[in-house]
This record gives structure tokens, C-alpha cells and sequence, in this order.
């Protein structure tokens, strides 16, 4: 009776840990392909391509320091940043619910933008991005060769993560016009054509700063060093707010045609320019405190870059910029 109680015994035991078994490695198995959504090292990330149900995609690619956009254009710092730390970050919040498993399927089919990721130059996985859940705190996705879509989300983060992987090539470009660290620039030449004898040329050359008007009849001043390096330290990331895509042709032909508002040139080390010309913007029916028309947009102008690109900028971001050859006098002249 004993050793008949004993195998009974020992028994239900085998059948415990056969149940426990079982569980850990099904529970295990989910767990990893829980974890295939996030992409652990992104430093070793060097291609993302995304692509929509239009068809409309976008390749970014490590290039050096920076990232390129569809192989054209320099990408947006931030934006990347933002885009590998979702890809680290993503987490499984939940499985989806049976009753809504169908038409999150079928959403994902139909709406999703594709992700593929690449590290050193090797293919590691895609990853479909669909819609925000109802209560917009969590995002459906799904790995391909997958029939499982999950929600998605960042921990500590209240938010869908659809927006980050978009596919506009525009918005993924970077929006720098300057961005020169103080060292690495030798020349600025700085031009007001209705005023040309504000016009001034700076020249830096290992600690030793000159500044001189470009036109001939101006007399040279003295000028005060701290100012020169002061405004030489401005040229670090400024940035147009947006491309003017909507501007009619004949619009942008008669801006074009116009006398540029200020012209500035800067030059680096490498003897590489970027230059931007600068427009006055019309009113186009903007009033004053006092209902008055103005002529000129107050806040923004029209700039032309050398790539051709036809940009708005803002005044608080190159009023810096805009100085007249006097502004560098020293104190210690007389003006």
C-alpha cells in the first residue's frame, strides 16, 4: 500500500513538472518574439527604409557623422534620434483582444507603413506600424511572417508612436542653412545690396580676426575683436522653418527678381561656401495693431539657398545675422 501511495506520488509529481516545463518553454518562446520588436543595438543601425500602402517610401542611410535621405539629402538630427530610440525602446503593452484581432489585421494589411531595418549592411527584420489603439496610449504593430499583431508602446511614454515613422522626404530633411562650429570657418562676407556700404568681409585665420567693407569708399575702422568673434559664434544651427512648396511660379519669379534683403556667404576651412539670399516676404494682407496693411511680413522673409531650394525663414532666428559694417566699431573709436 505504501509503495503504491509512493508512485501515485511520485507521479502527480512528474505531471507537475512536466506542466511547469511546458508553460516556461511556451511562455519563453512568446517572450522572444515579444522582444523581436525592439532592435537592441541601434549604433550599429545603418538603414532604415519605409515604405506605405501608396507606395510612398523613404530610405534613410548612415553616412559618416550624418544620415542621408533617399541619397540626396542630409537628414534631420532629431528625427533620426527620435526614430532609433522608438526602435530601442518598443515594448509589448498587450496581446490584441480577440474580439478586435480581425480588424486590426486587416488595418495593418491595408494601412500600415512598412519598417526594415538594417545593421552593418545586413537586413534584420520588418516591422509593421498600423494605427493608435482607441485610447491613442498604444500603437499596433506586427513583424513579418507573423499572423500576431500586438500593441505596441514605450514604457513611461502616454502616446501612439505611429507619427514617428513617416515617409515625406521633406520633413526628413535637415533644415540647416549654417552650421559651422567657431574653428572651422575662415570667411563670412555679409551683404545689404540697397546699402552696399553696410557690406562687411571677416576673415579668421588661427586667433587672428580682420574685418573690412566691401565697398572701396567705406573707411576701415576699429573694430572690436569680441564683437567679430561674438557674431563668428552666431553661425551654428541656423535653420529655415520650412521649403515654400505651395509658392506659385510667377510669385517666386518676382521675388526672385527683386533686390535680395541681405546676401551672407560663409566659407569653412575646406574652402566649401554656403550662401543664402534673402527676400523681403509681402504682407499678403497681415495688419498691424493699428489695422494697417504691412508691405513685408514682420515675422518671416523668402531665402534661397545654394542647392536652389526657395525656403521661409524667420527674423528672430537671422536678425542676428543681419548686421551692418559699423555695428563692429570699437568703443574705443568714436563714431
Amino acid at each position: 500500500m505504501k509503495k503504491s501511495n509512493l508512485t501515485i506520488l511520485i507521479f502527480i509529481l512528474l505531471v507537475i513538472i512536466a506542466v511547469i516545463i511546458y508553460f516556461t518553454n511556451k511562455s519563453g518562446t512568446l517572450k522572444k518574439e515579444l522582444r523581436d520588436f525592439a532592435v537592441e543595438d541601434t549604433a550599429s543601425v545603418d538603414k532604415i527604409f519605409m515604405v506605405n500602402k501608396a507606395n510612398q517610401q523613404v530610405t534613410l542611410e548612415r553616412n559618416g557623422n550624418d544620415w542621408m535621405v533617399n541619397g540626396k539629402f542630409i537628414a534631420r538630427r532629431d528625427a533620426i534620434n527620435v526614430l532609433l530610440k522608438t526602435l530601442n525602446r518598443i515594448d509589448v503593452k498587450s496581446p490584441v483582444s480577440k474580439s478586435s484581432f480581425d480588424n486590426v489585421v486587416k488595418n495593418l494589411a491595408a494601412q500600415s507603413t512598412k519598417v526594415e531595418v538594417y545593421q552593418n549592411k545586413n537586413f534584420v527584420k520588418t516591422i509593421y506600424v498600423g494605427g493608435p489603439t482607441q485610447d491613442n496610449y498604444g500603437t499596433y504593430m506586427m513583424l513579418e511572417n507573423s499572423a500576431t499583431p500586438f500593441i505596441i508602446h514605450i514604457p513611461g511614454f502616454s502616446g501612439y508612436l505611429s507619427t514617428r515613422f513617416f515617409i515625406e522626404e521633406s520633413l526628413w530633411r535637415a533644415t540647416n542653412v549654417f552650421n559651422f562650429k567657431f574653428q572651422d570657418i575662415s570667411e563670412i562676407i555679409v551683404e545689404q545690396p540697397v546699402k552696399p556700404e553696410n557690406g562687411f568681409k571677416i576673415t579668421s585665420n588661427n586667433n587672428h580676426y580682420e574685418i573690412i567693407p566691401i565697398d572701396k569708399n567705406i573707411q576701415k575702422i576699429d573694430f572690436d575683436t569680441n564683437s567679430v568673434k561674438e557674431y563668428i559664434s552666431r553661425f551654428k544651427n541656423v535653420n529655415f522653418e520650412y521649403l515654400a512648396r505651395d509658392i506659385k511660379q510667377s510669385k517666386k519669379d518676382s521675388v526672385l527678381a527683386s533686390v535680395p534683403y541681405f546676401i551672407i556667404s560663409v566659407k569653412d576651412i575646406n574652402g566649401k561656401t554656403n550662401t543664402i539670399k534673402t527676400f523681403l516676404r509681402p504682407g499678403d494682407g497681415l495688419i498691424d495693431d493699428d489695422g494697417k496693411p504691412y508691405e513685408f511680413d514682420p515675422d518671416r522673409l523668402y531665402g534661397l539657398l545654394d542647392n536652389g531650394d526657395f525656403v521661409i525663414i524667420q527674423y528672430y532666428v537671422f536678425d542676428p545675422l543681419f548686421r551692418t559694417y559699423k555695428e563692429f566699431y570699437s568703443t574705443r573709436q568714436k563714431v
